[in-house]
This record gives C-alpha cells, sequence and structure tokens, in this order.
C-alpha cells in the first residue's frame, strides 16, 4: 500500500496462511478472510480506543464483492465505535469510469447498492482521481450526479443501440427517484478538494464530539 497504516488487518489474518489451512485459491481465500475478520472485531476495537483519535479513516477492499456485499461488511461497520461516535461511509467514483454516461450511470447504481447495503449510516460519493480530469469534465460529471435530466440527454446523445436504450431506461428511474447525495471531486495527489469533503463530513457529525470515519 502507498501508506503504513496504523492498524492493520494483515496483523490478525494473513491471506497466504488461510489458503494452506482452508485448502483455497487466492480467490477463495479472500472471501473467507473478509469473513474472518468479525473474529477480530474486539482486538480492533481495542487497538483503535488505545489511539484515542479524533479521526479514524478505515480503508476498505476495493472490491465491493469482498465488504460491501457480504454480511460482514455493515456488520465490521455497525460495530466498530459505540457511544457518540458517528460514522460515515465514502464511496469513491473513479475518475477514469465515468467519463460516459452509461459507465456513469453504472457506478451510480453501485453507490445507490452500497448506500442500501450500510443504511444506517450517512454516505457521501467522491469523484476520485480528479486531477486526471479537465474542468469542463469534472463539471460535467459533477452536473449529472445534480441533475438527471442532463445525465439523460447526454445519454441521449453519446450512447447508441442497446446500451443507450438501458441507460435511458436506468436514468429515468433516478429521475423519477429524486437526487442521490452530492458527487465531491478529490484528488489526493494534488490535495484538491479534500476540504470540501472535510466540510461535509463536519456537517454530518456532531462538531462537539470525537467522530469516527
Amino acid at each position: 500500500m502507498p501508506y503504513t497504516p496504523d492498524i492493520d488487518i494483515r496483523d490478525f489474518i494473513v491471506l497466504e496462511e488461510v489458503m494452506d489451512k482452508y485448502e483455497l485459491g487466492p480467490n477463495g481465500a479472500m472471501i473467507l478472510a473478509s469473513d474472518l475478520m468479525v473474529n477480530f472485531l474486539d482486538d480492533l476495537k481495542y487497538e483503535i480506543d488505545e489511539y484515542n483519535a479524533d479521526w479514524v479513516f478505515v480503508d476498505t477492499a476495493g472490491q465491493l464483492e469482498l465488504f460491501a456485499f457480504r454480511d460482514t461488511g455493515p456488520l465490521i461497520a455497525s460495530s466498530l465505535g459505540f457511544g457518540s461516535i458517528q460514522k460515515a461511509v465514502s464511496f469513491l467514483f473513479d475518475s477514469n469510469l465515468v467519463l460516459r454516461p452509461n459507465g456513469f450511470i453504472s457506478t451510480l447504481l453501485l453507490a445507490a447498492s452500497v448506500q442500501f447495503r450500510f443504511r444506517n449510516i450517512s454516505q457521501i460519493n467522491v469523484l476520485s482521481k480528479a486531477d486526471l480530469l479537465g474542468e469542463d469534465q469534472i463539471d460535467m460529471i459533477v452536473n449529472w450526479s445534480q441533475d438527471f435530466r442532463a445525465l439523460e440527454d447526454s445519454t441521449n446523445e453519446r450512447e447508441s443501440g442497446l446500451i443507450r436504450e438501458l441507460s435511458m431506461l436506468i436514468s429515468d428511474v433516478f429521475v423519477q427517484l429524486g437526487s442521490t447525495s452530492e458527487l465531491i471531486p478529490c484528488s489526493n495527489k494534488e490535495e484538491y478538494g479534500l476540504d470540501l469533503l472535510f466540510g461535509y463530513l463536519q456537517r454530518i457529525f456532531d462538531s462537539d464530539e470525537s467522530k469516527f470515519y
């Protein structure tokens, strides 16, 4: 990883050991390892408490099927933290995947499904790697997240065939449901948009208590 975490689940679960013990391939072992995390919840909570931090960032598996779409993910998210500690989920819209309407809609569906899975925790949608995009592209994508009619119009203009028809049907569903949470462009590389993201988190959390994110 590009950074060293203060607390690392790999101190408790080692993929190669899971593969050897249960005679699994790497994919099956990763799924089982994600489920085994619940056995170490007390250890994780103890280590988090030892830091007495105002903010805790939890970097979960990038593969949604390993965390968000298994029962263990919501269980871990709800179990870490207690009392006045509050939480939020950040869902990343990869800038490489959302430049076309069909890619944006696909990601929007994933974001909605994650929000449903973690329905008791507030969700913030983040446009990651914004440094790879031009300002016009950022404005276009953010506008799609706020105005689904604009997304529908772009779909009609830029897609064709079955992809166009499916995208139009799905975007129309979002038009009927109304807007989801606003998309926040961010770049860790250039530290762009992080202040805006922090402001959104502060509005979600009570400002006078220690927080969990």
